[in-house]
């Protein structure tokens, strides 16, 4: 449920609008969020904070509504700036604002295309940098606008609209995963395609390799030596089958965690003085947004070759030809289809893909034995 409020300024005359529902069963107090599917245990105290904070109160007259004989003052203040920043952390409650309450920041914007599908950021002015520049090879000129994500500064968190509405907010260092994602869901709800599969794609000779693996098997780290060999870069995660077997990749720029970086360090020497960036769950990652010149950022390509990983530091390195079955599996697991199951068109389409393409799976511990086999495959 929320509480329906009038926009506010930061601090003691804060306004929240609330996430959840609070429920009171045999005595206890229960906090529900729907879109979490998540329950949360609150004692009394924090009942009462949620309760004033459903009537629209500010975060004073919400401390002033807990003091009681056995709450001083100080304590009623520190228990409701605790909890306030506990449930913000949560996603619970959100500040009542809206990009309008914000306009004054100034704002930098950033036209991008992603598969056809155009978008506008706007950034506010402290926060456009980093941010921006892992998506600077997806810019193109102005025009029509297909959707709008607008961040807004407030009381130190970044909060995020999508066409004017509300979706998130982070802290400033992990907006740019949290952005990447949600521009991502925007393309995969509004792209016309048969299934989205779970690969990274490279362009070679006028066809795409797609690369597939389980988490772990080095995916990023194999897409960004390619590039750095040669390749094209079409996408680092997904790639969208059309009816016609082409493929039209995602190319966002590859997040690089940390244990990856000395991996990488030889292909992209420049790697120590990139942005370092969080994702929501702590981990540290590194955006190598590729050269516009090596993003292949609209054109649908037929699939030449089909590539599961295995990586294995104990194994001789090789490529190994696999069946159609192994194929398969590899390019089901993970993808998604628009009607959320794989239908009689686009499992035809996924089988003449199949049958056309060279397929292999790759066993590999070191990068240069990797990239050095799969250019070998792809001449």
């Amino acid at each position: 449920m929320q509480a329906h409020l009038r926009a506010p300024g930061e601090g003691a005359s804060a306004r929240f609008v609330t996430q959840a529902r609070l429920v009171r069963i045999r005595g206890q107090n229960v906090l529900f969020s729907a879109s979490q599917h998540a329950i949360f245990a609150l004692n009394d105290t924090a009942a009462d904070i949620w309760r004033l904070l459903e009537e629209g109160l500010p975060a004073e007259a919400v401390a002033r509504g807990i003091a009681r004989d056995r709450i001083g003052t100080r304590d009623a203040h520190g228990q409701v700036k605790s909890a306030l920043e506990d449930w913000q952390r949560l996603g619970l409650i959100r500040p009542h604002i809206s990009p309008h309450d914000v306009a004054a920041q100034g704002y930098v914007s950033q036209m991008l295309s992603v598969a056809g599908r155009r978008m506008r950021i706007l950034y506010p002015k402290a926060h456009a940098l980093p941010t921006m520049t892992i998506f600077r090879h997806l810019e193109v000129g102005e025009g029509d606008t297909d959707v709008v994500f607008q961040l807004a500064a407030y009381a130190g968190r970044l909060h995020l609209f999508r066409n004017g509405e509300w979706i998130v907010a982070s802290a400033p260092n992990e907006m740019a995963t949290i952005l990447k994602g949600e521009m991502l869901s925007d393309v995969l709800r509004a792209a016309t395609y048969e299934l989205a599969l779970h690969a990274a794609a490279l362009l070679k000779n006028g066809r795409l390799v797609l690369l597939c693996g389980e988490p772990g098997a080095g995916k990023t780290t194999l897409t960004l030596a390619l590039v750095h060999a040669g390749f094209g870069f079409a996408s680092d995660d997904v790639a969208l089958l059309n009816a016609d077997g082409c493929c039209v990749g995602l190319p966002f720029a590859p997040a690089v965690k940390s244990g990856a970086w000395p991996l990488l360090a030889d292909y992209f020497p420049d790697l120590d003085t990139t942005p370092t960036f969080r994702r929501p769950d702590n981990r540290r990652v590194r955006y190598l947004a590729p050269k516009a010149s090596a993003a292949v950022t609209t054109e649908s390509w037929p699939v030449g070759w089909v590539i599961l990983l295995q990586r294995d530091r104990a194994a001789h390195p090789g490529l190994d030809p696999i069946d159609p079955v192994d194929v398969l599996r590899g390019l089901v697991g993970g993808a998604f289809a628009p009607s959320g199951e794989l239908g009689d068109t686009g499992f035809d389409v996924l089988a003449r893909v199949i049958a056309s393409v060279r397929a292999y799976r790759l066993t590999y511990s070191g990068l240069d034995d990797a990239v050095g086999l799969v250019e070998r495959a792809c001449e």
